[in-house]
């Protein structure tokens, strides 16, 4: 292909098409049961509460058979679930705002301002 019809044919593309695409991967996650924190599994069937920690799978169906696994430890883990990640610069990518605000923590202060309660 000469450059004429490379710049014609990258002129026509749009930009998802020029882009790489992302090669997505599986991980599982739930709450813990106890404390309703996040739980990531990890190797060793584990769980973490980091989302670096986390046992990435390569097919969904890998995933779906570790997630129906972690689902019969309620005692530990409660409701797991497979959710997509992509690999990003060495780390975990979660590609909903769900799994994002999931895995850094909520997304505005909660709890209580002041440790000592008012007396009235």
């Amino acid at each position: 292909m000469d450059w004429k019809s490379s710049i014609a044919l990258s002129l026509c593309l749009t930009q998802s098409e020029k882009m790489s695409k992302q090669q997505l991967k599986w991980i599982v996650t739930g709450n813990f049961t106890a404390d309703g924190a996040v739980a990531y599994l990890q190797a060793e069937n584990r769980f973490s509460r980091q989302l670096v920690d986390a046992l990435v799978f390569e097919n969904k169906e890998d995933a779906e058979a570790a997630r129906k696994a972690a689902a019969g430890r309620e005692a530990l883990v409660t409701d797991p679930y497979v959710t997509e990640v992509a690999d990003a610069d060495k780390q975990l990518d979660v590609l909903t705002a769900r799994e994002r605000i999931r895995s850094q923590g909520p997304s505005t202060p909660y709890g209580r301002l002041s440790p000592t309660p008012r007396v009235v």
